[in-house]
């Protein structure tokens, strides 16, 4: 009897000390539950990925698939970071207009963004990677795999471009940089819609799309600040002359 008792205070000590080492790392077994939950979600998915076939995507899209380009990836996020610094060249406005510049431009690029990412949250459209063989294991394992349409960096890229080109021919409607201005700003983000294309990650409707949604969300947020608040458009002039390191812009008032 007294052995059994022994036995049984044994075990109950075993016990509770197990049960204490749970209470104590719960946070921690159930962060690592999720986290293998997740892991087993994310590859039950990646077994299913096989099934896509460039059979099954519409015939305009279907002209031009192409598998990952981690170089032209690159590329494309270098011409965007590029493309939002368009809207500098408007530091030729008059100084007492650069608060509403940046107000206007901080509202363009955070509508545009967050359009975006509700296109992708509620279309959830695999990228054109995804019918090739070799797609990249770490786009799949963040869940970026399903997020083609629209292209952001194409959105945000005309955002920036039909910003700049608005506010410049506003500001400076006598100067004959007018055009140059506005070619090269949506050439930059032609570039990198043509980029994002040849990356395999987007579709040719993804980067349409998003090239019309970013352009008109680029014009129409300076449209509509300027209907009630009236900045210095009138009788502007841009002077753009040689210097032994380079160009200096004046504006004249």
């Amino acid at each position: 009897m007294v052995c059994y008792s022994r036995l049984w205070k044994y075990h109950s000590m075993r016990l509770n000390k197990s049960q204490g080492v749970f209470m104590k790392h719960k946070k921690f077994m159930i962060l690592a539950f999720c986290l293998f939950l997740f892991v087993s979600n994310v590859f039950s998915q990646q077994i299913n990925f096989d099934s896509y076939k460039r059979d099954d995507v519409n015939a305009f899209d279907r002209l031009i698939m192409n598998p990952y380009s981690k170089p032209l990836d690159y590329a494309g996020t270098a011409t965007t970071g590029l493309a939002l610094l368009l809207p500098a060249i408007l530091l030729t406005a008059p100084s007492k207009d650069y608060w509403k510049i940046g107000v206007e431009y901080a509202e363009t690029i955070a509508l545009a963004y967050g359009v975006k990412e509700l296109c992708k949250f509620c279309v959830n459209r695999a990228r054109p990677y995804m019918y090739f063989c070799g797609a990249p294991e770490n786009k799949i394992l963040e869940g970026d795999w399903d997020k083609s349409f629209i292209s952001g960096h194409t959105t945000l890229s005309f955002a920036a471009a039909g910003f700049t080109s608005f506010l410049f021919c506003k500001y400076f409607s006598n100067s004959p940089w007018k055009i140059p201005v506005v070619v090269s700003s949506f050439a930059l983000a032609s570039s990198t819609a043509g980029l994002r294309l040849a990356s395999g990650n987007h579709f040719m409707t993804d980067v349409l799309c998003g090239a019309v949604i970013g352009t008109g969300i680029g014009i129409l947020v300076p449209f509509l600040n300027s209907l009630w608040i009236k900045p210095s458009y009138k009788s502007k002039k841009v002077q753009v002359t040689g210097s032994p390191v380079g160009f200096v812009i004046q504006a004249k008032f």
